[in-house]
């Protein structure tokens, strides 16, 4: 208790209540109603009822004289006084809830109404009245509080329906459901918390948010459900493609047919990214199985080149000589004068065949420098016409070595197909392309 609010103490002395008690002989004490506090005419007429009105037996006392028995009593009503004052003091410090202190309360007043007492019994119903005042204005205070804490609550359960209104509302295709499954289930038990603990909502209150919280669980739960019915069926469709897709790597691992067969490597490649990605196991043991398939043919297709390479090195040991004495030719000044030797060098580097992989593009800037340089300087002693032709020409030559290049293509893919006639076909358009350049070339 607050040591600024401390009970006072009601003792009632023989004085007060002599006027309106009597004891007899036997130890018998009666007290005389107490007139109202009242003033002018209404307080003479008080007195008047009371003297008239008839005495009322307290109790009997017979271990002493009159004093005693009065003492007795009035330590009997001081008790109950008292009692009210602590019970005050409890009031003014807010020491118990309203319910609890209005039972208090109502006991004393039980008491006080159920006995004839001696003393002030006026006072103590006014000191009861302002109890119960007080009472009330904690129970007003309390009721404050309780509709704040009702509404907090409200505003949890909102807040936990409005997650789970926002899972279920989620793109299933984007939802990562292992999380999103373990938040809802934590929504769950959030919801299950706030029911055991105080304030519980009225059933009017709590009845349209458990619908929205569960028709959200409902939906949340059949995107799940529809979601993985699809996933499982796309992956069952990838999986039964990229079966074909081994299938026919595993067909191709043996051919020798290096250049259709790398690009056919390259598209199912390409039809392998685009199929999607299936279930983690299956698809690493598909794609064991697919790339084994590759590396079979590519290792060999490497060992193949490598041994082209290590043939055509002696090509290119030629063309290096080649191209040093067409450079030992250079600047071309007279380009009549070495148009012979310029020529022959020309057609020993056709002669001499391909030069490994690896060079290539080096040979190929290398010569293209030494031609144009040569071009340049015959367009420089030839008359205009003359110049004009031989330009027209090596666009004929170019034109035509560029046709040949995709007609090979186009045979070895019927080759590889097994399509005849478009194997004539290509055979028959690559042969007059080649009759063409020789007849250019011979010009």
């Amino acid at each position: 208790m607050s040591p600024a609010v401390k009970p006072t103490y009601h003792q009632t002395s023989l004085d007060e209540v002599r006027e309106r008690t009597r004891v007899d002989a036997e130890g018998h004490v009666y007290v005389s109603p107490s007139p109202q506090s009242e003033s002018g005419e209404a307080a003479g007429e008080a007195a008047t009822n009371a003297a008239s009105a008839p005495e009322q037996y307290v109790g009997q006392f017979s271990a002493g004289g009159p004093d005693e028995a009065l003492q007795y009593f009035i330590r009997k009503f001081d008790e109950l006084y008292n009692r009210a004052l602590l019970l005050a003091a409890r009031v003014a410090t807010q020491a118990d809830s309203a319910s609890h202190l209005r039972s208090s309360r109502e006991q004393l007043s039980k008491e006080l109404d159920a006995g004839v007492w001696v003393g002030d019994v006026e006072s103590l119903r006014s000191l009861l009245g302002e109890v119960e005042a007080g009472i009330d204005a904690i129970a007003a205070a309390e009721a404050q509080q309780h509709e704040a804490a009702l509404q907090a609550k409200i505003a949890v359960r909102e807040e936990i329906v409005a997650q789970a209104e926002e899972l279920a509302a989620a793109d299933p295709d984007t939802q990562h459901w292992k999380s999103a499954q373990a938040k809802m289930a934590e929504l769950f038990d959030s919801w299950k918390s706030e029911q055991r603990t105080p304030p519980r909502l009225t059933k009017a209150q709590e009845d349209p948010l458990w619908r929205r919280f569960r028709e959200a669980r409902s939906t949340f739960e059949r995107h799940r459900k529809a979601f993985f019915v699809r996933r499982d069926k796309q992956a069952a469709e990838i999986k039964r493609a990229k079966e074909e897709l081994i299938a026919e790597a595993e067909a191709l691992q043996s051919s020798t047919d290096w250049g259709p067969t790398t690009k056919a490597y390259h598209r199912l490649m390409d039809s392998w990214k685009a199929a999607g990605r299936g279930p983690r196991k299956a698809e690493d043991a598909q794609w064991a199985r697919f790339r084994a398939a590759q590396d079979v043919f590519f290792s060999a297709r490497d060992q193949a080149n490598a041994e082209i390479d290590a043939e055509y090195g002696e090509n290119l040991k030629v063309k290096e000589d080649i191209l040093t004495k067409l450079r030992e030719l250079m600047p071309f000044t007279k380009p009549d004068a070495v148009r012979e030797r310029y020529l022959k060098l020309i057609q020993q580097w056709d002669d001499a065949g391909k030069v490994p992989r690896a060079d290539v593009k080096r040979m190929e800037r290398a010569i293209t420098e030494v031609q144009d340089a040569f071009r340049s300087a015959e367009g420089g002693t030839r008359s205009p016409r003359e110049a004009a032709r031989t330009e027209r020409q090596d666009d004929m030559l170019t034109q035509l070595e560029d046709t040949i290049a995709a007609l090979q293509a186009d045979l070895s893919a019927a080759a590889q197909s097994g399509d005849s006639k478009a194997q004539k076909d290509a055979e028959e358009a690559l042969a007059a392309r080649r009759g063409w350049l020789e007849m250019l070339k011979s010009r």
